[in-house]
């Protein structure tokens, strides 16, 4: 069962050569990029169970599912279902919409 809000997987270098070290940071950025928009989903969505595929996470920020799916720990193929609890909603709150 996911913990909410989501948290990017990472990926770590701690050498010194500037080419892995770009590559990590850039992989590390779109991790944390695709991980706030799907708690921003999660959050404004009022069901209490909710499915997401990475393909249609993929489209809405330009990736592809693969990329979007090494941005998650433990999921499944094609995507995930996540039950949100009342507490769940409370951590979310900074991802709720306004409008």
């Amino acid at each position: 069962m996911a913990t909410l809000p989501l948290r990017p997987h990472f990926k770590h270098y701690s050498g010194s050569e500037e080419d892995p070290r770009r590559k990590t940071a850039e992989y590390n950025e779109m991790a944390t990029r695709v991980i706030e928009h799907v708690n921003a989903l999660i959050a404004n969505n009022s069901d209490e169970n909710q499915q997401y595929m990475f393909a249609e996470i993929a489209i809405d920020l330009g990736l592809t599912a693969d990329q979007v799916r090494s941005a998650f720990s433990y999921v499944g193929h094609d995507g995930m279902t996540i039950h949100v609890t009342e507490d769940d909603r409370v951590a979310l709150a900074r991802y709720k919409s306004k409008s």
